[in-house]
């Protein structure tokens, strides 16, 4: 009897074991489940964000080489610094052979506008830091001011009328024209008077600053060529 009692306990046993086998070999149950995103619904985190490529400057830089080589212009080994770039349009600034500064302009690839001075140019103002290089100005694209900044004082802001204005430090020159900064500034339309300068001195100290930028108040030099 206690035979049959023992054989029977051990075939319930292993009953119970399949059960528990079969249960644990099958689908587990998730405690949070993926969300489902319906389709055609893009998750609220991906934004469409628009293209802001400019096209290649390699041709426009191309064609206002040559174009200066032609004028007596040539660029040295160092070659053409990019100033500003609007789509098609695009500036630049350059040290020539002869000892020389030039700032030029090219639409399409088409139109070029070059000047040139000896790069010089010495501060309008009083205790200024400042010395427009070419401009103010009107260009293909924009409202524009070139300047340079002495040697150790390198620009950290520039504003007009309190509103931070887009500016791009183009290039350093060679220590034959006296080793500045060179600044590209994109004036509002309509500007008048002057814009303010936030430079940071050799020594870590701010300094403020201003620039004339009345149509007219820089120190534009005259064009070695032009073509339209």
């Amino acid at each position: 009897m206690t035979h049959h009692r023992t054989r029977a306990a051990r075939l319930l046993l292993a009953a119970t074991a399949a059960v528990l086998l079969a249960a644990g070999c099958g689908p587990q149950p998730t405690a949070n489940p993926p969300a489902v995103t319906p389709a055609g619904l893009a998750s609220p985190t991906t934004h469409a964000t628009p293209s802001t490529h400019e096209p290649d400057p390699a041709p426009l830089e191309t064609a206002l080489a040559a174009q200066a080589r032609q004028s007596g212009a040539t660029p040295t080994n160092k070659g053409l610094s990019l100033a500003r770039q609007s789509g098609k349009s695009a500036s630049y600034l350059w040290e020539t052979t002869h000892g020389k500064v030039c700032f030029g302009q090219t639409s399409s690839g088409a139109a070029q506008e070059i000047a040139c001075s000896a790069g010089r140019a010495t501060p309008e103002e009083k205790n200024s830091s400042l010395a427009a290089l070419f401009g103010p100005g009107m260009g293909f694209a924009e409202s524009y001011v070139v300047f340079a900044s002495q040697p150790g004082a390198m620009v950290t802001s520039v504003k007009y009328r309190g509103k931070e204005l887009s500016w791009r430090l183009v290039r350093t020159l060679s220590p034959e024209r006296t080793g500045r900064d060179v600044y590209y500034v994109a004036l509002p339309d309509a500007h008048r008077g002057w814009i303010d300068v936030t430079l940071k001195q050799t020594d870590g100290q701010l300094k403020p600053d201003r620039l004339r930028v009345t149509m007219g108040g820089g120190s534009q030099a005259p064009a070695t060529s032009s073509a339209h």
